[in-house]
């Protein structure tokens, strides 16, 4: 695709963000343009503009001025010579189309597209200096990496994280009636198989749940087959910060003194692995569900899509979630939606995801595990299984989105359906009487009150460049319920978003240099106005 003056111009007027740099750039190329390079390759990658200068008195358009590239041509050279030179960078991300130089009013701007770097390529660092090297960014800057995250970006280049060998955990550890259970499904969906004949070590080695390492004279259960089919105690041992919960919150308002109708979590009555989480979970979450009855093969099979896309999409939270990171892997089954929340990160940005493209599982050894039982298909097409299933149901559209505060991916499924405007690419979200999902309560949908700075008019629009270039995905996500609801209470936000009442109203506080939420009348009847400054 070729750039114009008029593509860097509107650059320019955006203004420096999540994915845009501009630098001043002579004769020589800046030594900051490998911060910045590390920063993109390691984020989600973004525009580096060479021939710009910031002036930082300033604002608005005049904020940035095309100053040129002395010499292009040469900064250009330098640039890829360098770039190649693994002794500065430790992987060259780009190819030579990503590079251009641009005429803008008969001045030279140097254009360098930067994108994400593979998984297996991160961390990208600079100067031969894994620690000190190693750059991500943050809003319109670019921070070192911190020691937790760079090592969770070291453990997530390999994509062989739970095959590995958990020392001093063997075949005691393994949850005999989980393993029975699991070898019961596995022969009824592989009848004859070759391994119906194997004890359990030898059935686990075969599957990937237990291996053994000759050069290190090492054997033991792997790290997915502890997770699959351990005792709760000996899981907890090895990861102790990490648990699992479902909880059922039909009808739960903010503010009851009733939290959940029904919870699923370590309290001591059940072997709290993998599979039984994954057994017991599907159990509870799909009886909340209607049921349509089918066909196949010449026999009943109730369920249907929608069984068939949350079994999907609770395969795909065990199999991409980061377990060593900790925290709590959990199934919300709320009133209109279900919430799934893994921890980790997506290893590709959503928009990839949502055009249909794939990694690798985080998990490959769980994976295979639960495929071998008929959850899960292995082919990478799990999330374009449960798109197409919800657009058949005519829900609202599922949406997957990191939360870089909490280190989390969130998988939100609507169980309330959308009409779509024929005329517009819009989808307006309302609840409809019929819906599939028996005593939906979706959220009342309305125009939030959004005022300018200084204005007297209540309908004014926001500026949404300020989302991303200033706040934090978790502000946006604060300010989207409340576009979305603008009557709703902070306790009601902080449910929605599943997070403490404290961390919302200290949220509000850290955004209004760039956006005041103003409380319009009492917490109970009152309003709010999203006001940007």
């Amino acid at each position: 695709m070729k750039i114009h003056a008029a593509d860097i111009i509107k650059l320019m007027k955006d203004g420096e963000s999540f994915q845009l740099e501009m630098k001043a750039c002579g004769s020589s190329l800046p030594t900051s343009v490998w911060e910045t390079y590390s920063a993109f390759a390691n984020s989600r990658g973004g525009v580096i503009l060479l021939g710009v200068t910031e002036h930082k008195n300033l604002s608005g358009s005049e904020r940035f001025e095309v100053t040129g590239v002395a010499d292009s041509n040469k900064v250009v050279t330098d640039f890829f010579n360098m770039l190649n030179n693994p002794q500065k960078v430790s992987c060259n991300v780009l190819v030579d189309s990503d590079v251009r130089i641009v005429d803008v009013y008969g001045k030279d701007v140097v254009y360098i597209y930067v994108p994400e770097a593979s998984y297996r390529n991160k961390p990208i660092y600079i100067n031969n200096n894994l620690q000190s090297g190693s750059y991500k960014r943050l809003f319109e800057g670019d921070r070192h990496l911190s020691k937790t995250e760079l090592t969770l970006l070291i453990r997530d280049s390999s994509d062989e994280i739970d095959s590995q060998i958990i020392e001093c955990y063997g075949m005691q550890d393994i949850d005999e009636e989980t393993l029975r259970k699991y070898r019961l499904s596995f022969l009824h969906k592989n009848p004859q198989h070759a391994y119906e004949g194997l004890d359990d070590k030898e059935f686990l080695m075969k599957m990937g749940g237990y291996a053994v390492d000759r050069k290190k004279a090492l054997e033991g259960l792997t790290m997915a087959g502890l997770l699959m089919f351990g005792k709760g105690q000996s899981i907890h041992e090895v990861f102790p910060s990490f648990r699992v919960d479902y909880l059922d919150r039909i009808d739960i308002q903010p503010g009851d003194d009733l939290k959940w109708n029904d919870r699923l979590t370590d309290d001591g009555r059940w072997e709290d692995n993998l599979y039984n989480f994954m057994l017991l979970t599907l159990r509870k979450l799909l009886f909340t569900l209607p049921s349509e009855g089918r066909i196949v093969d010449g026999s009943r099979k109730d369920g249907g899509v929608l069984y068939d896309a949350v079994r999907e999409a609770m395969v795909n939270s065990l199999t991409y979630c980061d377990y060593k990171l900790g925290g709590v892997l959990r199934i919300d089954r709320m009133t209109d939606k279900i919430v799934m929340r893994n921890p980790g990160t997506l290893r590709i940005p959503p928009k990839r995801i949502y055009e249909g493209d794939y990694t690798r599982a985080r998990n490959a050894t769980i994976q295979k595990l639960l495929r071998m039982v008929g959850l899960g298909d292995n082919i990478g097409s799990g999330f374009q299984k449960i798109m197409k299933a919800w657009d058949s149901l005519k829900y609202a559209s599922p949406d997957i989105r990191e939360e870089s505060d909490v280190t989390e991916v969130w998988l939100t499924l609507p169980l309330y359906k959308c009409k779509r405007n024929a005329t517009s690419s819009k989808v307006s979200y309302k609840g409809e009487e019929g819906d599939m999902v028996k005593d939906a309560k979706p959220t009342p949908y309305v125009n939030a009150k959004l005022l300018k700075k200084d204005s007297s008019s209540s309908s004014g629009g926001l500026d949404r460049t300020v989302f991303t270039k200033w706040l934090t995905p978790m502000q946006i996500r604060i300010i989207e319920e409340i576009e979305a609801d603008p009557y709703i209470s902070i306790p009601e936000i902080a449910d929605k978003i599943g997070v403490k009442e404290g961390f919302v109203r200290s949220q509000r506080r850290s955004m209004e240099k760039f956006v005041e939420l103003r409380r319009i009348g009492s917490r109970k009847t009152g309003y709010w106005q999203i006001i940007q400054k």
